[in-house]
């Protein structure tokens, strides 16, 4: 487990698109990190620069606003700015990245909402500006090597403007080389980014991937006000099964972790079938369908220390084999992957959803004992619920007082 590795990982969600995948963040620390190197950055400057790129437009909401900020001269950039900030000030371990992201959009010469303006912008600022405004200008219409003087003489244009000139005369230089156009084209970011600076140089703490578990929980979070506690929701009753039936503490720490993302493909689902209020048709409940899917393959390459995608992508497998996508059966569902099963679908009934109202306890209890009696849901783990009503009760109004008081 490393650090930068698991934002690269992470990373990938925030580039769902009504296009599909798109490659943005990446390509954007790639394009940073060969400016960083340029303008002389230490290791340590390097890799601080790679976290905050690699998650700089973690306070975008919409699909829509992604294509706005798809245009190179977007008028007001800076509100998904402001919530990235918002997002990563309380959190432990990243809040150091927030003032980054607050000015990754702030121009030269000033009239920012953050008053800054040349050289008192954050240097890491500047270059995520540049990085991220020539990447937006590369496109799959026509050859990169056919695109390059245009797009270089766009961004001169800017210079002075827009981007800082020093960095600007760096990006001149790098440009020159056509490598560096191809780079920007190839697949192969993670090992071109490791031989720039060592991706693997921060091992990642069990405590550091809660923090970035916890951010990454409210970004899927605020897709919807539907589900706007909904990860945290799960992460915390999984937790409290967790506690019952004698896991390790650090085996409950890793089981919150597996709450807390796994949601996180649905960051791939449009938000008008998140927050229809009617039935979904079978095209967007294949939608939806897709995101344990998602959640698995972002997760895979994060750790080897636990099993984070399989306890996290399984909440929708059943133990009768009736779940999706895998199809998954009772033997191959380990218990932590179990224990957030139970834990998804009691958060899930017990919230609001746009076709209805959240269910009572009574109606949950039915649900749920339905569930097992048809040999989808373990008894044992649905009666950890059931048989601690005041204690579960505890972990939504504790989510209530956090909201009341971010």
């Amino acid at each position: 487990m490393n650090v930068i590795g698991s934002f690269l990982s992470l990373s990938r969600s925030l580039d769902f698109s009504h296009q599909g995948m798109m490659r943005h963040h990446r390509r954007t620390a790639l394009i940073a990190a060969k400016l960083g190197v340029a303008a002389g950055m230490e290791t340590n400057e390097l890799l601080q620069l790679l976290q905050a790129v690699l998650i700089h437009d973690i306070g975008v909401i919409s699909w829509q606003e992604k294509i706005e900020l798809q245009h190179l001269d977007v008028q007001s950039p800076w509100e998904h700015c402001l919530r990235g900030e918002n997002l990563l000030r309380g959190n432990r371990s990243l809040k150091h990245l927030a003032g980054v992201i607050a000015s990754h959009h702030d121009r030269w010469a000033g009239n920012n909402p953050s008053g800054l303006k040349g050289d008192s912008i954050p240097l890491h600022s500047r270059i995520i500006h540049l990085a991220d405004r020539l990447d937006v200008m590369i496109t799959d219409e026509t050859s990169i090597m056919n695109r390059k003087d245009r797009i270089m003489q766009t961004l001169r244009d800017l210079k002075g403007v827009f981007f800082d000139p020093e960095l600007m005369d760096l990006l001149d230089d790098l440009a020159k080389h056509d490598s560096f156009w191809l780079d920007l084209v190839s697949p192969w970011e993670n090992y071109l980014l490791d031989t720039i600076v060592p991706i693997s140089y921060i091992p990642l703490q069990l405590e550091y991937l809660s923090d970035l578990a916890s951010l990454f929980a409210r970004v899927v979070d605020a897709k919807s006000p539907y589900t706007y506690q909904h990860s945290r929701g799960v992460a915390g009753l999984a937790r409290f099964i967790g506690e019952q039936v004698g896991l390790s503490s650090a085996e409950v720490q890793q089981l919150e972790i597996a709450g807390l993302l796994h949601d996180l493909g649905k960051l791939s689902v449009p938000s008008e079938i998140l927050e229809k209020p009617a039935p979904l048709t079978p095209e967007e409940f294949n939608a939806i369908k897709q995101h344990p899917y998602y959640t698995y393959w972002l997760l895979k390459p994060m750790t080897r220390a636990f099993p984070l995608a399989e306890w996290a992508a399984y909440h929708h497998e059943r133990s009768d084999g009736s779940g999706y996508p895998f199809g998954k059966t009772g033997d191959e569902l380990s218990l932590p992957s179990r224990i957030v099963m139970v834990a998804d679908t009691f958060t899930a009934l017990h919230e609001d959803r746009p076709y209805r109202p959240g269910m009572s306890w009574g109606q949950i209890a039915g649900v749920l004992k339905k569930k097992v009696k048809d040999g989808q849901l373990d008894y044992h783990l649905v009666s950890c619920v059931l048989d601690n009503r005041s204690q579960v009760r505890q972990i939504w109004e504790a989510l209530n007082g956090a909201e009341t008081s971010a």
